[in-house]
Parts: C-alpha cells; sequence; structure tokens
C-alpha cells in the first residue's frame, strides 16, 4: 500500500457506540492496522455514549433491548420512523439528538486530532452538526457505516469528508442517492481475524474439550445473548439424530444460562452442551474458527467476521430494524441462510451438514464476499497528509468571487421532480452581522419566476443607469449569481441571494398559458411606467410585494388588499401566503414547496439572515425574533438545493423521498400504525387471544423521540 508517512504523532480519534458489540470491533480492528503502517500514531477510542446523561443513558440501553429483544414489530416501526424522518427534516441537525454537540466539541478540543473517523451513525452525524456549524475546518472526518442498508444515511456522507462502505451494492445506491464519487469508497468490514493453522486449531479444541469429528455448532447473538436459545437447542436435537457439540454463547444474559443449564440436564448422552456467558472477542473468533456452523443475529460484524473464516452461517430472524435489512442483504448475496423462527433454523442446520454441495455454495459466496474487504483505504485516509479537508477558495461566494458548483445540474433535477411555470421566492432578511431584529429590512424579499426568468423588484434602480425596474435573471443567476447584472446591484440583496440568505419557492404547475401572458403583459406595463417616471420604488407604497401582487392579479390570482384602508405597506410574507393559498385552492394546478438553501462558508458582506417578519402577523413575528425553531412553513417544505459546509457543490434532495412513499401508511396513520405494532408484539408474548387496550404512544416520550 503506498501511503505518504510522517513518523510523527498523528493524532486519530475513533469515535463507537458501546450498544452492541460490533462498532467498538470495527474501532479496534481499525486501530490495528493504522499501527501496522505507523506506530507513532496517537489513537484514541471513545464511545460516544459516554456524551449522554448518565442517568438517561442506562434508561435508554435497556428500553433499546427490551423492544429490541421483545417487540420486533414495534422495533421495526420505530426504525422505519427513523429513517423517514432522517429523509424529511431540512437538515439533520433537527434530528434529536443524545451527544450534545459542545460537549462533543469540548472532548476534540481537549485531543486536538488530526482526523476523526468513526464507526456509528450516530457519532458521524454530530460531526457533520459541528462541521455545518463551521467547526472541524482543518479536521479530516471519515465514516465506516457498519450496516447492509441505505436509510437516510447518504446525507451524512454529504455532510463530512469520506464514507467508508461495506459492499461495492453500497457504494452504487450511495451514488444514486447524489453522493459525489470522491466521498464514498468500499472498504469491506473492518474485521480482525486472526490466521488460524491446524494446531492452533488443536489447541482451541482441548481448550475448551471438544474433538474434531463430531460437528460444532456455535450459537451466539450478541453482548445482550437476545432470542430464544433453549428453543433453538430444542428443535435442532429434534430435527438431528446424530451426534452434535452446542457451544452457545449467552453474554450477559444470565436468563438464558439458567434455562440452557436446566435443559442441558435432559439432552440425550450423545448432544455435547457448552454454555458460556460473555466471551472475549478473540474467544469467540477462536470458536468460530473451530465451528462447523454458526448461529447468530444479523449484526453488521459477527457475520463479516463468519464470512472471512469462511463459516456456514444461519442468520436467526431475531430482531427486526436494521438487522433484518442486513439480514435481507446476506441473504440475497448467499453467503449465509435466514431463518425466520428456531424451526426453520434447525431444518437448515441439517441440510448443511447433509449436503456437502450447499454448504460448499455457502463459501463460495463469502470468499467473493470477501474481495470487498480493503481496509488499507481507511489507513490511507487516516495518515495520507495530501488529503486537504473543507478545501475553499478565499473568495467563495463573494462578489466576483468563485461561485458554488453543479447550479445547474441541482436545478435540473428540481424541475425533472417538480416542473413549474410560476414560482413565488420569498427570501429572508439578511444582514452583515447577528441580529434578533434585522433592522435593514426585517421583511425580507419577494420575486416571481415566470417560465425561465425571475422577476424582481430592484428597489435600488435608477432610469438614467437601469433600463429595467424589475430584474430579469435566470434562477441560477438570481440565487448563485457572483457577477453584478448591471452597475446598480447588492450582492445577497438584489442577485446572488443564497449566499447571504434562504429563500422558500412555491412551485406551481398548471398555468394556463393565457395566464402567464397576461403576467408577462403586466411586467412590461410596470417597466414602461419606471421609464417614464409613473412609478418608483416606495418601501410602503410601491414594495416588492406590490409588485408581485399586482402581476399575481393580472395573471387572475390575486384579491384586494384588506390593509390598504389601514394604510399598512405591503409585506412579502403575507403576499406570499395569500398567493399560496389562491393557488392550492385550484384544483387544475399543482403547488410545492421548495428551500434553496443559504451556503455555508460563503465570504459574501450579507451572510446572516432571519425569517421574514410581518406586521400584519405579530404574535407570529415575536415568535419568530424570540425564538430559533423552524416555522411552520419551513416545514412543509419537500424538496430543497442545499451546500454543505466546506463543499461547493449544489445538492438537490427530495425530502418526500421513495422511502417514504413506499411506507405511506405509516405517516398516513401514525399513531394507528404504533398500537398495531404493539399489540402485535403483545399478544405473541403473552400469547392474548385479544387485543390489549388501546394506548396513546404518543404520550410516551422515548417512542416520539
Amino acid at each position: 500500500m503506498n501511503i505518504h508517512l510522517e513518523k510523527k504523532n498523528k493524532k486519530i480519534i475513533i469515535f463507537y457506540s458501546s450498544i452492541g458489540y460490533g462498532h467498538i470491533s470495527a474501532a479496534q480492528a481499525i486501530k490495528k492496522e493504522i499501527h501496522k503502517h505507523n506506530s507513532y500514531a496517537v489513537i484514541v477510542l471513545k464511545d460516544i455514549r459516554d456524551f449522554m446523561n448518565p442517568l438517561w443513558r442506562k434508561i435508554d440501553e435497556k428500553l433499546y433491548w427490551l423492544v429490541a429483544g421483545n417487540c420486533p414489530e414495534l422495533f421495526d416501526v420505530l426504525f422505519q420512523e427513523i429513517q423517514m424522518r432522517g429523509n424529511s427534516v431540512p437538515s439533520l441537525a433537527l434530528l434529536p439528538n443524545d451527544y450534545p454537540d459542545e460537549k462533543v466539541f469540548e472532548f476534540i478540543q481537549s485531543k486536538q486530532p488530526d482526523v476523526i473517523l468513526s464507526t456509528h451513525y450516530g457519532a458521524a452525524q454530530v460531526l457533520g452538526n459541528l462541521r455545518e456549524k463551521g467547526k472541524l475546518k482543518n479536521i479530516k472526518i471519515g465514516w465506516l457505516h457498519t450496516d447492509f442498508f441505505q436509510g437516510y444515511f447518504p446525507r451524512i456522507s454529504k455532510r463530512i469528508d469520506q464514507t467508508f462502505l461495506a459492499h461495492s451494492e453500497l457504494y452504487k445506491m450511495w451514488l444514486s442517492a447524489g453522493v459525489p464519487s470522491e466521498k464514498i469508497i468500499t472498504t469491506g468490514m473492518p474485521v480482525y481475524v486472526p490466521e488460524y493453522e491446524y494446531k492452533d486449531q488443536k489447541t482451541i479444541l482441548d481448550k475448551y474439550n471438544l474433538t474434531e469429528d463430531i460437528p460444532i455448532i456455535l450459537i451466539t447473538s450478541g453482548k445482550e445473548g437476545v432470542g430464544n436459545y433453549v428453543a433453538l437447542v430444542k428443535d435442532i436435537v429434534a430435527h438431528y439424530n446424530g451426534a452434535l457439540q452446542i457451544v452457545a454463547v449467552c453474554g450477559k444474559n444470565k436468563k438464558q444460562q439458567f434455562l440452557l443449564k436446566t435443559l442441558k440436564k435432559n439432552l440425550p448422552d450423545k448432544i455435547k452442551l457448552k454454555i458460556f456467558s460473555l466471551l472475549t472477542h478473540d474467544d469467540l473468533l477462536s470458536l468460530m474458527n473451530i465451528s462447523d456452523i454458526l448461529i447468530t443475529k444479523a449484526g453488521g460484524l459477527t457475520p463479516v467476521e463468519a464470512f472471512s473464516i469462511g463459516v456456514p452461517t444461519i442468520l436467526l430472524n431475531i430482531l427486526s430494524g436494521h438487522e433484518r435489512e442486513n439480514a435481507s442483504f446476506f441473504a440475497r448475496l448467499g453467503v449465509a441462510k435466514l431463518a425466520s423462527n428456531t424451526n426453520q433454523a434447525a431444518e437448515l442446520l441439517q441440510t448443511f451438514l447433509f449436503n456437502p454441495a450447499e454448504k460448499e455454495a455457502i463459501c463460495r459466496a463469502q470468499k467473493k464476499f470477501k474481495e470487498n474487504f480493503k481496509i488499507e483505504h481507511i489507513v490511507r485516509f487516516a495518515l495520507n497528509d495530501n488529503f486537504i479537508s473543507c478545501s475553499l477558495p478565499g473568495d467563495f461566494g463573494a462578489e466576483n468571487g468563485n461561485p458554488v458548483i453543479n447550479v445547474n445540474d441541482a436545478l435540473s433535477q428540481l424541475d425533472a421532480n417538480s416542473p413549474a411555470e410560476v414560482e413565488l421566492l420569498l427570501s429572508y432578511a439578511t444582514s452583515q452581522s447577528p441580529q434578533r431584529i434585522i433592522w435593514e429590512n426585517p421583511f425580507g424579499h419577494i420575486a416571481i419566476r415566470i417560465d425561465k426568468t425571475v422577476y424582481s423588484a430592484n428597489y435600488i434602480a435608477n432610469p438614467s443607469v437601469d433600463s429595467n425596474f424589475l430584474q430579469h435573471l435566470s434562477l441560477a443567476d438570481y440565487l448563485y449569481g457572483v457577477k453584478p447584472p448591471s452597475p446598480s446591484q447588492i450582492h445577497t440583496n438584489t442577485y446572488g441571494m443564497a449566499y447571504g440568505r434562504e429563500t422558500i419557492g412555491l412551485r406551481v404547475a398548471g398555468v394556463p398559458a393565457q395566464n402567464l401572458t397576461a403576467m408577462i403583459a403586466e411586467i412590461y406595463r410596470i417597466e414602461n411606467d419606471f421609464k417614464k417616471g409613473i412609478i418608483k420604488w416606495d418601501k410602503t407604497k410601491f414594495n416588492c410585494a406590490d409588485v408581485v401582487d399586482r402581476i399575481l392579479q393580472a395573471g387572475g390570482y390575486g384579491e384586494s388588499n384588506i390593509y390598504e384602508k389601514f394604510k399598512l405597506p405591503s409585506m412579502p410574507l403575507d403576499s406570499f401566503e395569500k398567493a399560496k393559498k389562491i393557488f392550492e385552492s385550484d384544483a387544475s394546478l399543482k403547488t410545492d414547496l421548495v428551500a434553496y438553501h443559504m451556503v455555508p462558508g460563503a465570504n459574501a458582506d450579507y451572510n446572516y439572515c432571519r425569517f421574514p417578519l410581518s406586521l400584519k402577523q405579530p404574535i407570529r413575528s415575536l415568535t419568530r425574533t424570540l425564538s430559533n425553531s423552524k416555522d411552520f412553513l419551513e416545514m412543509s417544505i419537500s424538496k430543497h438545493l442545499v451546500v454543505y459546509y466546506g463543499d461547493p457543490r449544489v445538492y438537490f434532495e427530495n425530502l418526500r423521498s421513495d422511502f417514504e412513499n413506499k411506507n405511506a401508511h405509516f405517516y398516513n396513520s401514525h399513531h394507528y400504525v404504533y398500537y398495531k405494532a404493539l399489540a402485535n408484539d403483545l399478544k405473541k408474548f403473552f400469547k392474548f387471544k385479544k387485543a390489549p387496550p388501546k394506548i396513546n404512544f404518543w404520550k410516551i416520550s422515548f417512542l416520539k423521540q
């Protein structure tokens, strides 16, 4: 491996999660591999759960295993909700977070790392939050996705420098989700599996009092020992007539150990049952190496370790959610067999023992799976000093500077997904310094796009210099332009809006051609009146909202202004929402709310913004002034164009994704789905003949999170 190394104390933090053993196992494997190439590297392994409230941490872990181990349908519903929420929020920073950003940042500052790696998505999400705030600018951030499904996780990859994926199929999924190829790489799952020779195997057999002439079946299901070991052993014994050696590793589950010890007394003599509690990782790997068949759950790491060793594997459908996704992926690749219950697992075991061809086929698939194992890519990322994080030009987003890239591609994707002949563009108030109320213009701005052209009132237009009162710009220039369209322009105030403020777009499709023609005609009447000196900008009598209202009325989409008699000026927010109501009431039209987010890291003069206020909505305006929470208008956005900190590209993202569409029943009957899932789980658990009493799950706080 060609890695440019400097023999220096490169500092690396690797975050993992102690829920399950897979995340720390992967972290340890990465640490060992890095030290092979640079023994000087200072590597700190840190449990991301250390940043949780201690009391909540204990409760959270017990709740997790209670639900995961006993309520598979409810666990699956919770998993689906997390994925759909992750796909639909405007920013991942809005998702519930048990790991306070500032505490994590304080820890990172205390260690002064050159590189941060994560083997858990929650930690990667926090690192992305910090990067989004403009922190961790010069620290490389990499994340290993330790599962085998997509979910909302490609959005995490866009916020950090590098994502390491466990299989080439995942790489294709991430590309399809719009993640640039240079931000992702297939590395396989980092596993540390020693090379065992025959003499080593003999030593292991002797250590555990096992023999090589009788099949060895290893049963393990994580450190919590979830599942029904007793039922599994009983079914294995019932299906197989020969001698067997069964090794049951129960983890910290004392109940499993007790029940198995009771069962052991009643087993036939030809069945040798070995019962263990939590073993070290090395001991578990050694047992895996001498086993003929492994029966386990579908975590991200243990099955991959088995595939690496070459052990025919049966996956029990114990946990739903992410593990069900993993199991489906493994079964599709042919590297493991999936059993829906203990009886089916026993049948599959018998097939392996009596059908060598089945065993050979699964071992061939596992060998092919190992071709994805390229941990050196993670090492190269960590140790190669040529990789520069968050590299943007100094004039990025400034007037006459370097603009964002990929604008036309992103807008084309938006147009294909949400075509529209008319679009209202509501821009936030912007300022040069942080302010609760932006005194220069707290009411924001509104413009209108008709077909390909944005018409926006220029409040400093001068008839002797500007031929038009309205700017005639492409949407790309209006939002992301850096070159002044005319001499009397202010960057982020009249063009290049996204470098200094947020903009919400109301896209309208289905507007008849005659209505469009009438609106265009009105635009040219306004221009002629400006040239003749009949009209001019006036913040109270003829501002941007008045202009848009006049254009919409000409097209048949206006209504009288009830505030005129009170002599209150027109407000962009009111004009936007009034038009929204009119458009949405017309069944022949299709509307869509989109967001064009402010570009982070832009070096524009104006780069602070606040939601537009309205004198006609005092309570709402006061709320927006005092609070940083999202307005209901913002939460209704279905699609957006976004730029991530340190990356000059514009991304189109559909916040109402295919994942959500496939699970529309969940959103349409949110509480009922929770009730039904838990009712089914309880009926199975208690063998109820009737469903338990109805519960309002929305009142249970951890379900809301």
